[in-house]
């Protein structure tokens, strides 16, 4: 895994693992929508990253201003935003992984209850064993 050299690409670097690791933290203590809440945000900050990683450091700021708002929560909207960038597509594998992930949203934060831990563990298995974190560590050591 190499870190992103770019301060604004390197901040959602830090911030994806983080979020993830935060994610398992909550799944280990039953809190398992908060889980998917912060398993789905950490997706969210890898596909970040590597749209930023994948632009010449002159434009990040601007690409960060667009990451404003609902949309850019959206996985629909990031994988569009991702496909005009210069970045490699991404393999057909993370695409169907990402239709699955793409189940989250923001308004999770507003859901009480634990949620069900069958629900949490088939996100975070979509996003550490259907490779996900292989891609994005993979294209993040490219740059």
């Amino acid at each position: 895994m190499s870190t992103p050299t770019s301060p604004i690409p390197r901040r959602f670097f830090r911030v994806a693992y983080q979020r993830l690791e935060e994610a398992e933290v909550l799944f280990d203590a039953g809190f398992f929508i908060g889980t998917v809440y912060l398993a789905g945000y950490a997706v969210e900050c890898m596909l970040k990253t590597l749209m930023l990683n994948s632009l010449p450091e002159n434009e990040h700021k601007t690409v960060e201003a667009e990451f404003r708002g609902q949309r850019a929560h959206q996985y629909e909207w990031l994988r569009h935003r991702y496909a005009k960038t210069n970045a490699p597509r991404l393999p057909v594998e993370i695409s169907k992984s990402l239709t699955f992930v793409s189940t989250w949203d923001t308004s999770l934060r507003y859901n009480p209850g634990l949620g069900e831990p069958e629900d949490a563990l088939r996100f975070l298995r979509e996003i550490y064993y259907n490779g996900q974190m292989t891609v994005f560590n993979q294209r993040c050591a490219q740059w």
